[in-house]
């Protein structure tokens, strides 16, 4: 009997594995990013994760070894497909949300038990059941309490990193690996913040109405009698392991490390067992941009395209390869398809106002940036390329008026400066353009004394005293 409680928590806590899972999967699929349909994510078959080890296996050897209930590996989201800043902050609050919604859903079950408990004989198997559902409870409330920390790489910081601002972003992003290991090392060593949470996590229970000694009860025999658990849990999963979806997150990590080469043989021996494989192809095409082996790239663009033809993120890198082999009009077909497909990604919009920008059709350029702008108000080369736009208009006003505008939102980029300073030389005022371009070379010394000296911006002002004093080392 007692191997059957805690066969049955392990099952149950692998189940609300899967439902915090499919909570994570669920809202990406509404906020846009429908390739978690194609990749099977939209269901509660553990089989279809990302990554066994990290939704499952750790989680459950931990909790067997230990009691500690780490939380689960999120699978894998295109954040790049998702509309704003709003659904990415959704996706992770998720699985936190479907851990809570199953705790009261199983509390109104033992609720509904009502004073049967107390009076039930302990040698029964309904007691054992209770007390199995009520520890059940209890470790869904603490995986909750966990997953809202704001370590990176749980979903508490994954809620609030969309609002944190690029260059903190940028440093969390470089530690986020470590964060399960933070997480680890605080939970085992450092005893009074795991018994902090355990003792508020009881708190909620309580306030639940699950009788804290049913958890103890369940906790005991669970850890008596669920070691052999182990083994065969890591047996099963390895038995039915996906090896096409462990090349794929080899493939991912060898691109991480920037070993293209060696990524694009994975993806290679996931397309021959899988030639209708849309991530194998969508990948290698990605480490083939970075190669620059950009027809090559193309080709497996067309090939995920033709498989799922409303990925926009392959119509987006197609796209971008034809415009590195300056094909230019295919380029900004592919740029408008994807927008076609999603309208609001500041960086396609960008990409078109370039490829535009080098057609010369310089009005419809600025409309490109304009919808970056507004999409994004902080995209720093979007105010840029609008204000070159606007000066080859000769609009020289406007783009001194856009700069100013940039300048107010980052005064420390030396191109808004340098750009002004250009916008005057062409006006032939030489006190504003050797005034702006001081400012610029402030920020920005070698570079800017280097761009200077070629720029024909400055033709008409190369001879003037002031000139000299500046760009003369």
């Amino acid at each position: 009997m007692m191997w059957l409680v805690a066969l049955f928590i392990c099952f149950g806590w692998m189940l609300s594995l899967c439902l915090h899972e499919f909570g994570h999967a669920i809202v990406a699929y509404w906020g846009g990013d429908t390739s978690v349909k194609d990749k099977g994510y939209l269901t509660l078959n553990p089989l279809k994760y990302s990554d066994q080890n990290l939704s499952l296996v750790m989680p459950i050897f931990f909790l067997l070894i230990g009691g500690i209930a780490l939380p689960g590996g999120a699978v894998y989201i295109n954040h790049n497909r998702l509309r704003n800043r709003f659904w990415q902050s959704a996706v992770s609050a998720a699985g936190p949300i479907a851990d809570i919604i199953l705790a009261c859903l199983l509390s109104l079950l033992l609720i509904s038990a009502g004073d049967y408990v107390y009076i039930v004989n302990r040698d029964s198997s309904f007691f054992y059941l209770i007390a199995a559902l009520a520890y059940v409870i209890s470790l869904n409330i603490y995986v909750v309490l966990i997953n809202l920390l704001p370590i990176p790489g749980l979903d508490g910081y994954g809620i609030i990193e969309p609002w944190l601002p690029q260059a903190i972003q940028q440093q969390f992003n470089k530690i986020a690996k470590y964060g399960v290991w933070v997480l680890i090392g605080l939970l085992w060593f450092v005893r009074p913040f795991n018994l902090f949470l355990w003792n508020l996590a009881d708190t909620i229970s309580d306030f639940l109405h699950i009788p804290t000694y049913l958890t103890l009860v369940a906790s005991e025999i669970f850890r008596e009698y669920s070691r052999y658990l182990v083994f065969g849990l890591v047996l099963l999963l390895w038995i039915f392991r996906d090896k096409n979806k462990l090349l794929q997150k080899q493939a991912a990590q060898l691109i991480d490390a920037k070993k293209y080469e060696q990524a694009i043989a994975c993806y290679d021996k996931i397309i021959k067992n899988q030639p209708k494989n849309a991530d194998a192809w969508y990948g290698r095409g990605y480490a083939l941009n970075y190669l620059h082996k950009h027809e090559e790239a193309i080709a497996a663009y067309d090939q995920t395209i033709q498989i799922q033809p409303d990925n926009n993120d392959a119509w987006y890198l197609r796209g971008y390869s034809l415009y590195s082999l300056q094909r230019y009009i295919e380029a900004l077909a592919a740029y408008d398809k994807a927008l076609e497909i999603k309208f609001d990604q500041p960086e396609i919009w960008f990409d078109k106002g370039m490829v535009l920008q080098d057609l010369e059709r310089y009005e419809e350029a600025i409309a490109a940036y304009d919808r970056v702008i507004q999409l994004n108000a902080n995209h720093t080369k979007a105010w840029n390329y609008k204000g070159i736009s606007l000066m080859n208009l000769q609009q020289y006003e406007e783009a001194l008026a856009i700069y100013e505008q940039a300048i107010i939102i980052n005064p420390e980029d030396p191109y808004y400066w340098y750009n002004q300073a250009c916008c005057y030389a062409l006006q032939n005022n030489v006190i504003l353009a050797t005034e702006k371009l001081q400012q610029a070379i402030k920020l920005d010394p070698e570079n800017i004394r280097q761009l200077v000296k070629t720029d024909h911006d400055f033709d008409g002002i190369r001879e003037h005293e002031l000139f000299q004093s500046l760009v003369i080392d």
